[in-house]
């Protein structure tokens, strides 16, 4: 008996391609990249109800009645999916679209931002950050911002700290929003945030935190929040928040985050 198992298995083994190892694999992979995205969300438990109902809809196949009434509850549980997930959706989508199959783009490499827009974004937040006046600087990346610059008001003026400072001092009709910053060019100031909803957020974390977590969460945008009650400076990425940082800390980050190749035109492979 133990021989005929060994050829058996042998028989399995000698029976797989190497494409069926690719699927495998391929499929292993979303399955993880989907459990990560899963992880800590409000759809956790959407997903683990779904589990369970497809689960009791493979045990009771014997049962047509209670069969039938489980089938019925699979639908509804992935339109529940579409909805809780639709801003992580819209940026998967906008990701693929930008950089085509497996990460690849071909086009011209836009000029990052430049180092003198870093070093007024980093000195702004300092001057704010020691005169404990609060602010939220959006720093747009790939994503596009239309949706949050309208609702703010049309600046499209030069980046530079005078203009940060009086956008964010204290009773200036936009000092309560956020500035939206493409390129070298402050598009927008007073702009509206969507809040983050990530389930296990500290009381003490204040809405422009929450703010700059939410739009990061949603794009691919870098905030600079500064607190108007400890002063402390911090950066919102990718759905991450690193906080009280200090002004080479600021700026690393930043420089890491825009830096580019030179600017003339070239065929790029790279994965965002």
């Amino acid at each position: 008996m133990g021989a005929g198992l060994v050829e058996q298995l042998t028989a399995i083994l000698l029976s797989i391609r190497i494409v069926d190892v690719l699927d495998i694999l391929v499929v292993t992979y979303i399955v993880y990249r989907g459990l990560l995205l899963l992880q800590g969300t409000r759809g956790g438990s959407v997903i683990r109800g779904l589990m369970v109902v497809l689960v009791l809809l493979w045990a009771t196949s014997w049962l047509p009645t209670l069969n039938w009434m489980l089938g019925q509850l699979v639908l509804p549980g992935v339109i529940a999916l579409v909805v809780i997930f639709q801003p992580e959706l819209r940026m998967a989508l906008e990701r693929l679209g930008r950089a085509g199959v497996l990460g690849v783009q071909i086009g011209r490499v836009e000029t990052a931002t430049k180092q003198r827009v870093i070093t007024e974004i980093v000195d702004s937040a300092e001057e704010l950050s020691g005169r404990r006046i609060g602010a939220l600087m959006v720093l747009q990346r790939d994503s596009g911002l239309m949706d949050i610059t309208r609702t703010g008001k049309t600046l499209n003026a030069r980046v530079s700290v005078d203009a940060l400072v009086t956008i964010f001092y204290p009773n200036t009709p936009l000092h309560d929003g956020a500035a939206v910053i493409r390129d070298d060019v402050i598009v927008a100031a007073g702009c509206v945030l969507p809040h983050s909803e990530q389930p296990g957020l500290s009381v003490t974390t204040g809405m422009r935190h929450r703010a700059a977590l939410g739009l990061s969460e949603r794009t691919d945008a870098a905030v600079v929040v500064v607190s108007e009650e400890t002063g402390a400076m911090s950066l919102a990425v990718d759905g991450n928040l690193s906080p009280d940082l200090e002004r080479t800390q600021l700026a690393e980050r930043l420089n890491k985050l825009f830096e580019a190749p030179d600017d003339r035109q070239r065929l790029l492979f790279w994965r965002r």
